[in-house]
């Protein structure tokens, strides 16, 4: 009777202390895209598990209601702001730079804020009498910065999550080195040039400044303006929220990124979604696969850009290339039909990639050089050419490249022989899928899981209310002491200056020459006359 007794009091004191530790977190996730909300979600629910009580705002609602202490606020009515625009993506490519899109689009992002801010049921968490406490704001960081200031509503640390690297302007808010050339900036139009001259890195260098000025002299004042309106109190100035984030999650891991040199409070995350128990395909699917002996191939352009927006021309190269291939293709098509759909190619409105990337038959992956779809292919072993369309696309693409896995094409420009070529190549050269699993192999081999990384991070920051000592005192300098500019202008200008003296001085000198030169013979004939 005792030792029940004994087990019973232990019991309750586990539950006890497990209901200590847990922390209540607010998690703000406004981006309706499916490849951002699942990055976040494996870390909240993981965060679940171990006692932690959430309200979360998602686009993407898990609606799991056997999950207790997980609330979600449902804004999956911005998908319907996507919708109506009715915009073709891969029409941008090579006709507008990121700093066009971000301006272009912003006053969008500007009123779905306001939509965010009214809804009921945030109303209820933010509002003055609402007796909402939290002890961490876990946000997006991505286009909403404004969002930063429940941080000051509710006396919280913030750290931030990113599902890709991060944009140059949030680099320059944290204090990181800006590299407006380094094949990291994403957002930069580096078009993989053999050659860098002098002119081409004078043209990423202003693009780069341009953006990071209206970000900072537009955007952030704009989303300040936003929150106060809806908050009710006076929010510091973003930029200062900004430079004291306790920490910044991304999701990019040092084997498959470029790497450069960034402040000790970005942590690096990555693979979060890639799931360990792949789910079974579909049984007239898996009878496919599993009859394609000889292989196939699968083709997805993603969530964001869809097949369907492909032009006429384009859809017929793919087209006439996947007929000529013994291979089975199954094809993520977003239309019921497909105008000439060659026998050997299955199209699919929705494709459970995963399970798909993980079937042994499987020859190549084409897609359009996505993170998260980057992360399943080198999980399960699948080599790939990429068609780049927007984003950090063409960063991870050529990244792929170099590291001898894949082939990349231009969605601008495909035609049969191309894609026949990469097609080819790929699945007949070994070397690229066993490039690949070697690429996988040391994606896993690393000292601690990353997710378990991330859980520690996030405790640590609840435990200590922030983590200031992670703050980079660079944040804290102006634009022009950033990487020693304002050294290289004043030398730049003494050397300049001491140059054009130094010339004005020969200059003289030589006019002076010139001068004696040319009046020595008259003094000569003088003096002899005399």
């Amino acid at each position: 009777m005792s030792r029940c007794l004994n087990i019973a009091v232990l019991a309750l004191i586990v539950i006890w202390l497990n209901c200590g530790d847990g922390a209540r977190i607010l998690g703000i996730f406004p981006t309706a895209s499916i490849s951002h909300q699942v990055v976040f979600r494996t870390l909240t629910l993981e965060l679940n598990k171990r006692g932690h009580e959430f309200v979360i705002v998602t686009t993407d609602p898990v609606k799991d209601t056997s999950i207790k202490n997980y609330k979600e606020i449902d804004i999956s009515f911005l998908y319907d702001d996507i919708a109506k625009e009715v915009i073709n993506i891969i029409n941008f490519r090579g006709n507008m730079n990121w700093y066009v899109q971000f301006t272009m689009f912003e006053s969008m992002v500007w009123e779905q804020m306001g939509r965010i801010f009214r809804h009921p049921e945030f109303k209820k968490v933010y509002e003055p009498n609402s007796g909402e406490k939290f002890d961490l704001i876990l946000m997006e960081i991505f286009f909403t910065p404004g969002f930063m200031a429940l941080a000051e509503r509710f006396n919280a640390p913030i750290i931030g999550i990113a599902s890709a690297s991060l944009q140059l302007s949030l680099q320059y808010g944290i204090g990181n080195p800006i590299l407006p050339s380094h094949p990291s900036s994403w957002e930069q139009d580096v078009k993989f040039r053999n050659s860098w001259t002098p002119w081409q890195r004078l043209e990423e260098f202003y693009q780069c400044w341009r953006m990071i000025y209206y970000y900072r002299t537009v955007s952030l004042p704009k989303q300040k303006e936003i929150a106060e309106q809806y908050l009710g109190i006076e929010v510091s100035d973003l930029h200062d929220l900004e430079k004291n984030i306790s920490l910044i999650f991304v999701n990019q891991q040092g084997p498959i990124s470029f790497a450069r040199p960034n402040v000790p409070n970005i942590i690096e995350i990555g693979g979060f979604h890639v799931s360990d128990k792949i789910k079974p395909l579909p049984k007239d699917l898996q009878k496919t696969l599993d009859e394609a002996t000889q292989g196939f191939i699968y083709m997805s352009l993603g969530s964001n850009v869809k097949s369907n927006m492909l032009s006429e021309k384009s859809r017929d190269a793919f087209i006439t290339a996947f007929s000529k291939l013994s291979y089975k293709v199954i094809w993520k098509f977003e239309d019921d039909q497909l105008k000439g759909k060659p026998d050997n190619v299955i199209i699919l409105k929705w494709a459970p990639q995963q399970a798909i990337l993980a079937h042994p038959n499987i020859k190549l992956f084409i897609y359009q050089g996505g993170l998260q779809s980057t992360e399943e292919a080198i999980s399960h072993g699948v080599p790939l050419v990429g068609i780049p369309v927007m984003g950090d696309q063409d960063m991870n693409v050529k990244k792929m490249v170099s590291l001898g896995v894949a082939v990349k094409l231009d969605i601008l420009n495909i035609n049969v022989n191309d894609l026949l070529e990469a097609i080819r190549t790929v699945t007949l050269d070994n070397n690229y899928k066993q490039r690949m699993l070697n690429l996988g192999s040391l994606l896993k081999d690393k000292p601690q899981n990353t997710l378990q990384n991330a859980i520690w991070w996030t405790e640590h920051v609840i435990r200590h209310k922030g983590a200031p000592y992670l703050h980079s005192t660079t944040a804290d300098s102006p634009w022009y002491q950033r990487q020693d500019m304002d050294i290289i202008a004043f030398i730049t200008a003494g050397f300049v200056s001491i140059s054009i003296l130094a010339i004005l001085i020969l200059y003289k000198c030589a006019i002076r020459g010139i001068k004696m030169f040319n009046h020595r013979p008259v003094d000569k004939q003088k003096k002899k006359r005399s």
